[in-house]
């Protein structure tokens, strides 16, 4: 049976073995090498806009490297600079330090004494000469305390440095407070019993009467006391003070021969105050009596005061 023309039956081609299977096309069998073929390169995964656009560098990757080694650069100049600022203070100070302390220009020069009546100012300058020459800031104060402690007039003082090269010393000089009798002389003494000066007769100084003990008894400490406490007005009316213990104190006034008995050394601040209102109203008394200061009395005739014991001091 003929079949019709056209549905001829296609030539068999011929098979080839398993494994040699020849490739559509050669673009195809390039293809397949491609994706077959080891490589060395690594795997790169791409999405699928980095198939159709790769990436790039961005072209001012360098310029952002130099602008970050410029700011770091800058950074660490800054910091030498701030570590160079500190070193040039702190040598300065010590420049300055050391001129103050060794160089002459700052050294001791003049001795300035100020508040002296009774001691020579030259008296003074002579006791401190071996300070000149001394940077002011080496100046030894325990040094200058022990020159000037064999000046017994000094009661206490004060040193001010007054650059480039100067000392000033601010004396506080004792003044007697009464007398004591020695023989034929009177010594004139201090509230700490020091003596200032030795002269024939009391000098307008109350007499201080303690008997036979010295400046270190009860008796003077008691009589300075009350000079102490003595307003000016009837400080320079006192003749004499007598005073055995703490207890028995009683004055003489030169003005009227009076006599005032105080008693214990304790309430001096008072009784002075009642003492003065007292001397208005008694002015023709001799014998006043501030025992109690609140409770005045005043008469013709001398009562012996009477001991009224107190703690001591």
């Amino acid at each position: 049976m003929k079949r019709p023309e056209g549905f001829d039956p296609k030539p068999q081609l011929p098979v080839k073995p398993s494994g040699e299977r020849k490739p559509r096309n050669q673009s195809a069998s390039a293809a397949i090498r491609s994706r077959s073929a080891p490589t060395n390169r690594p795997a790169q995964v791409y999405s699928k806009a980095s198939r159709e656009r790769p990436q790039r560098a961005p072209k001012n990757v360098a310029r952002v490297d130099k602008r970050e080694v410029r700011r770091f650069t800058r950074a660490s100049r800054r910091r030498r600079l701030a570590l160079a600022s500190v070193a040039g203070v702190v040598l300065v100070l010590f420049v300055v330090l050391a001129v103050a302390v060794f160089s002459p220009i700052l050294a001791l020069r003049t001795i300035r004494v100020e508040g002296t009546s009774v001691i020579p100012a030259s008296a003074v300058q002579d006791a401190l000469s071996s300070q000149l020459g001394t940077p002011l800031a080496l100046l030894d104060d325990g040094k200058i305390g022990s020159e000037l402690s064999h000046l017994i007039l000094i009661r206490s003082y004060v040193t001010e440095v007054v650059p480039p090269n100067t000392l000033v010393v601010r004396i506080v000089e004792r003044k007697a407070i009464g007398v004591l009798k020695r023989g034929g002389s009177y010594e004139q003494v201090d509230p700490a019993g020091v003596v200032v000066a030795t002269s024939p007769t009391p000098a307008g100084l109350p007499v201080i009467q303690i008997g036979k003990a010295g400046v270190d008894s009860a008796g003077f400490a008691a009589a300075v006391r009350v000079l102490l406490a003595m307003p000016a007005s009837v400080l320079g009316q006192v003749g004499s003070i007598s005073a055995t213990t703490l207890d028995n104190v009683s004055l003489t006034l030169t003005q009227g021969n009076q006599t005032i008995i105080w008693g214990s050394a304790s309430q001096s601040d008072l009784k002075a105050t009642a003492l003065a209102t007292l001397l208005k109203k008694c002015a023709g008394q001799p014998v006043l009596n501030v025992t109690a200061p609140l409770a005045l009395a005043c008469g013709p005739v001398q009562v012996v005061p009477t001991s009224t014991p107190t703690s001591k001091p």
